[in-house]
């Protein structure tokens, strides 16, 4: 509009405009409703979170109290100990769920491993601390950048696995912290398809053979690879049926049990399942109503989980580490099931 024909409207009409401009912005700052969305956009999860009890083949036994406001990280390690981290500590649990130390740190992990020389390694986010039995710190190995975000580690006699979500790969160091090799990146030649992580929920675990499996949670699946990084085999799942995964990136945690058998954890339906080595499921350690949760819609990345961290022990029960609860819930399968 040119400035000739602004001069010629009324100065009470832009007066007016203002006035009406000024009350719908007012309507829109004092009020907190929103349109419903349509039926096309509103998720109902309802008949998803109702499971068959009889695909529920394992029990819920024991439960262990570490205490703590917060839990961030369980390792069922190699010594017959159960460790829970938390508020700048470590909890030690014999298998019979007695207390057995605590250890004090420096600051709060976001996840654990412990190694069989009895080495505790744990994730800061950006690098990973190494300390002893007693808390002392072994080693503080090089920071990875800032990107970086470490939400699982696995160690054996001589190499540590790291996950990290922030760079999208599984970083393999010996056991000193020196960096050997990458994992996980997009290569075609080798038929790498890539991680997609979208969101800090990136876990990776060895089998009964001592082999690696890393969560592709983006694709919804799992994936096994050499030391060296070659793929050797992958399995997805995209499904809102019991049988797959669903959202944007599950599952959220992986163990192995010694037959071999896969358990799984995911977010948004808080579901604990159990596969055996031919991907087929066995069945569920628990349904989404043991974890007393209805998410609204489980489509988010960014949405929290009650289902913190997951282990099996040495007693090839199923560890589930509870944030809501404050917990670790103990699963064992019902008799004649597996």
């Amino acid at each position: 509009m040119s400035d000739a024909e602004k001069k010629l409207i009324p100065s009470s009409i832009w007066g007016a405009a203002v006035v009406v401009l000024a009350v719908l912005v007012a309507l829109l700052l004092i009020s907190d409703k929103r349109p419903e969305p349509g039926p096309a956009l509103r998720y109902d999860l309802g008949k998803f979170e109702e499971v068959d009890p009889a695909q529920i083949i394992f029990r819920e036994t024991a439960r262990l109290t570490p205490g703590l406001e917060r839990v961030t990280a369980l390792a069922a390690a190699p010594d017959k100990k159960i460790y829970v981290a938390g508020d700048d500590t470590i909890v030690v649990f014999d298998l019979d769920g007695a207390e057995l130390r605590r250890i004090s740190l420096t600051n709060t992990p976001d996840c654990i491993a412990v190694a069989a020389d009895g080495d505790i390694l744990l994730g800061m986010r950006d690098h990973i601390e190494v300390v002893d039995a007693q808390g002392a710190t072994k080693s503080v190995w090089d920071d990875l950048g800032e990107r970086s975000h470490i939400t699982s580690i696995a160690v054996d006699d001589d190499e540590v696995y790291v996950a990290d979500a922030g760079q999208r790969v599984v970083l393999r160091f010996d056991r000193s912290g020196k960096l050997l090799g990458r994992i996980g990146e997009k290569d075609e030649e080798r038929d790498i398809p890539g991680l997609v992580v979208p969101s800090p929920y990136f876990d990776l675990a060895f089998d009964d053979e001592g082999s690696l499996w890393v969560v592709n949670p983006g694709r919804l699946g799992v994936e096994n690879y050499r030391s060296n990084g070659d793929l050797v085999t992958s399995w997805y799942r995209p499904s809102m049926e019991v049988e797959g995964f669903s959202g944007c990136c599950n599952p959220s945690h992986i163990a192995f049990r010694s037959d071999g058998s896969l358990v799984t954890t995911e977010k948004g339906l808080s579901r604990v399942k159990v596969y055996a080595p031919d991907q087929t499921l066995l069945g569920l350690v628990a349904a989404p109503s043991a974890f007393e949760e209805a998410p609204p819609g489980s489509l988010s990345c960014e949405l929290e989980t009650p289902l913190v961290d997951l282990a099996v022990d040495q007693r090839d029960r199923v560890l589930v580490l509870d944030g809501k609860q404050h917990a670790v819930r103990i699963f064992e399968a019902a008799e004649k099931t597996v």
